[in-house]
């Protein structure tokens, strides 16, 4: 859950550029509704202004009912403009209160995230829980698309293929397979999981992945798959894991630990959510420190859906 103290954190971007330093007023509970609604304004997913529709007066802000209205006279007669602060924002569907809404956030952004654990501590439904983990993954999968290519000149990638299969009662029969591509920079937390969305592991295929996501000129390590033969004619340095272990990708095989010891493979999860848990296990891995990581996901949720401007 989120701390109860007060912090103040300059955070610095990918660019090297500096974010505006912003107070992160945290809350203690469910019931501290104000602290909450304050923590989602100060990060832009809730407006903390607005403007009437009508007559383009500034509207006052009314805290119990969580509205804006319009006081301004019209010929005798007040405009009486209302609407709710969260019309068009990513909040617009919540029928929970900023607090609850932020609880549930910080158990979907921690590593041991279960909807059953939500159920049981927040009193929602499964259909609700599963819900919000979509649209929840959905800002997890825009940060995944912005992120620029890993790899380049003096670097080192690791690259393998992972099948994440769902075995019936964890045991029996293969009931989905789910194959992705995984890759590592060696000396840094940059990394990226591709679906291969049922495509078969041809050298076309594998290649053109990697050149999606990886900048020529640096080294690429892979097993002895003869589709990654092509690679030295994309700009990489091409090396192949040995039995000796001296070329090694001990990096991707943590990672294939990660990702099938709850992070995406868990008992329940739909085959056609997959990707958003594997973009969801990508941003957690992106921001080690939880509240860098509430911060960047409430950024990117304000910038998916910015308030409108009345």
């Amino acid at each position: 859950m989120i701390r109860n103290d007060q912090l103040v954190k300059t955070l610095k971007t990918e660019e090297g550029n500096y974010a505006e330093e912003m107070a992160l007023e945290e809350y203690g509970g469910p019931t501290e509704e104000q602290s909450a609604t304050v923590f989602l304004q100060t990060h832009g997913l809730l407006p903390k202004e607005a403007n009437c529709a009508k007559c383009g007066a500034p509207c006052r802000f009314q805290e119990k009912s969580q509205h804006f209205r319009c006081d301004k006279q019209i010929n005798g007669r007040r405009c009486n403009y209302k609407r709710t602060m969260r019309k068009g924002t990513f909040l617009s569907n919540c029928a929970k209160d900023d607090s609850e809404f932020l609880a549930f956030l910080s158990m979907y952004l921690s590593k041991d995230f279960n909807s059953d654990q939500v159920v049981q501590e927040l009193r929602w439904t499964d259909n609700t829980v599963t819900q919000w983990a979509v649209w929840c993954g959905e800002v997890c999968e825009q940060y995944v698309k912005t992120q620029p290519k890993i790899g380049g000149p003096d670097t080192v990638v690791e690259i393998d293929e992972i099948c994440l299969c769902q075995r019936k009662q964890k045991r029996g029969k293969i009931v989905h397979e789910f194959w992705v591509v995984v890759g590592k920079e060696r000396d840094s937390n940059k990394r990226f999981v591709a679906n291969l969305d049922g495509n078969p592991r041809t050298a076309a295929n594998l290649s053109g992945i990697i050149t999606k996501y990886i900048l020529p000129g640096g080294v690429v390590i892979t097993d002895s798959h003869p589709s990654y033969s092509t690679l030295g004619s994309h700009g990489y340095t091409h090396h192949i894991i040995d039995q000796q272990n001296v070329v090694r990708t001990q990096s991707i095989e943590r990672i294939w630990g990660e990702l099938k010891k709850g992070y995406v493979v868990r008992r329940g999860r739909a085959p056609n959510h997959m990707p958003l848990h594997i973009c969801r296990y990508i941003f957690i891995a992106a921001f080690k420190a939880e509240d860098e990581r509430l911060h960047r996901f409430l950024r990117n949720a304000a910038a998916m859906h910015p308030s409108p401007p009345c």
